[in-house]
């Protein structure tokens, strides 16, 4: 059940801090030669459980205490949940030493959930110099709740009692209750407002009635809608009632209460229960025949694999009870995975691409790749190191590394360290080589080394691979044509 709370433990610690700096913003200060003892005391909100677009007045309790310089003047009161401010009071009025004066506001709020409210007070001392000081306040804003259950009781003189009961959070009006037989109505009662909690019970004289065909209907207004509920006379009590947990958070559960059958559900209470203890509990409101009531738990520190949740309740004057057993699934801290990765050698350097990949639930922060040194691998300085930063949870992102490598070297490692949940996670991954692009350095790139057979010069060699024209014959044929010219010069000089 939501609830307003006032944060007085929370000013508490704020009055004790402002007390002994007498800093700007607290509580409170004390009085110097030049500073006022001006003290916020209390913040009170009405109703203790707003819904919204209900009016909430707030009251603010300012004080200028005892041994102060002189009298302040209240400037400005106001109350903010930044970046959103509800309600400002301007010029309040001068408060004398040893006085005090309460502010009040009203303001509406356009939306459920928790306010978290900073009370900011601003006064003006004698010297038109200006002090601030604050007070927290936590506000939980509910959604509009018309829920509403009709029971029939007949007593002992023939007249039967017909009794609305309001279990929402917001007033019934024009209340009306008829008795109807088929769809003729036989009679009807007006009844008064009826409050959140309350009720309003009504009688009818029903000795002549048809009660096979007997049924009753009570109409009323809430929140501006108008609703209706019907009961018939004869109606055997159903009590029927069923759990069930959404987890679709990892670190929150929550636990439904439904309501199958024709009677509500009061004392309504959830329990948490680990190994047989209870671990926590909650109270919500009355449960509506056809109805249900949602109750949330953290379950963030829960250090149990199964969890017990169980509704005990009150209907038709017994008390019930129905369970839930759930397996908690927590959440998978981030891991960062190398992958898509390519290690392309060129020569004796090495260049490694590829993606850093979260594969868990949570983000991590941090990450940082580098090659580690190892035999036949030295990390290229400044590029054997890649800050990647964070990675959201199942997201990734791409680096660039590159390092030098030995002949015959086929993997590299790679150092891969990050943090998550607060922690500095490190691990080394192992990267394949695979070799495209120009041979490395120091291979071979035809024959061995050295010359012919030992003792002898060695043969004219051509071009790599032997895809050049013989010599020999070349050399032959070189000779013979010589040998043909000379020949032919002779004989012409002869003649």
């Amino acid at each position: 059940m939501n609830r307003l709370r006032s944060g007085s433990a929370v000013a508490g610690v704020l009055l004790a801090c402002a007390l002994l700096a007498g800093s700007f913003g607290g509580t409170a200060a004390l009085a110097s030669a030049d500073t006022p003892a001006v003290q916020v005391s209390s913040v009170t909100a009405s109703p203790d459980s707003p819904v919204v677009g209900e009016t909430v007045a707030m009251e603010t309790t300012i004080a200028n205490l005892e041994g102060t310089n002189g009298t302040v003047e209240i400037t400005d009161v106001y109350f903010r949940d930044w970046p959103t401010e509800f309600e400002r009071a301007e010029n309040v009025g001068s408060v004398a030493p040893g006085g005090s004066v309460t502010v009040p506001v009203t303001t509406v709020f356009d939306e459920p959930g928790e306010k978290r409210i900073t009370v900011n007070v601003v006064v003006r001392d004698e010297a038109g110099d200006s002090h601030s000081y604050s007070y927290p306040l936590v506000v939980d804003v509910e959604e509009p709740d018309a829920d509403g259950g009709l029971s029939v009781d007949r007593n002992a003189s023939g007249e039967t009692a017909v009794t609305l009961t309001n279990y929402g959070n917001v007033d019934f009006t024009d209340v009306e209750v008829a008795a109807v037989t088929g769809d003729d109505r036989r009679d009807r009662r007006r009844a008064l407002d009826v409050e959140p909690g309350g009720d309003r019970t009504v009688t009818f004289d029903t000795e002549g009635y048809d009660r096979a065909d007997l049924a009753f209907v009570a109409n009323y207004a809430a929140n501006g809608e108008t609703y209706r509920l019907r009961r018939a006379f004869g109606e055997t009590p159903d009590v029927r009632g069923g759990l069930s947990v959404d987890e679709n958070d990892p670190d929150r559960a929550t636990v439904t209460l439904d309501n199958y059958g024709n009677v509500a559900f009061s004392d309504v209470e959830v329990r948490v229960l680990i190994d047989g203890e209870v671990r926590d509990r909650r109270f919500v409101r009355d449960v509506r025949a056809d109805g249900n009531r949602s109750i949330a738990f953290d379950t963030e520190g829960y250090d149990a694999e199964n969890v017990t949740f169980a509704a005990r309740y009150l209907a038709n004057g017994e008390t019930h009870e129905v369970t839930r057993e759930v397996a908690l699934e927590p959440e998978v801290s981030g891991e960062v995975r190398l992958t898509a990765t390519e290690a392309t050698q060129r020569g004796g350097s090495v260049s490694i691409d590829g993606e850093a990949a979260n594969v868990g639930g949570t983000d991590v922060e941090s990450v940082l790749l580098n090659v580690r040194d190892a035999d036949g691998v030295t990390p290229d300085d400044g590029s054997g190191e890649y800050f990647v930063g964070a990675i959201d949870a199942s997201e990734f992102a791409t680096f660039e590394l590159s390092a030098s490598i030995a002949n015959g070297t086929s993997t590299i490692p790679v150092e891969v360290s990050y943090l998550v949940d607060g922690e500095r996670v490190t691990t080394t991954r192992t990267v394949t080589v695979s070799s495209t692009g120009l041979p490395p350095t120091g291979a071979a790139t035809g024959a061995p080394d050295g010359g012919g057979p030992s003792g002898g010069g060695g043969a004219p060699r051509g071009p790599p691979g032997g895809s050049g024209l013989p010599t020999v014959p070349i050399l032959v044929g070189v000779i013979a044509v010589i040998g043909a010219a000379g020949g032919l010069y002779y004989l012409w000089n002869r003649e």
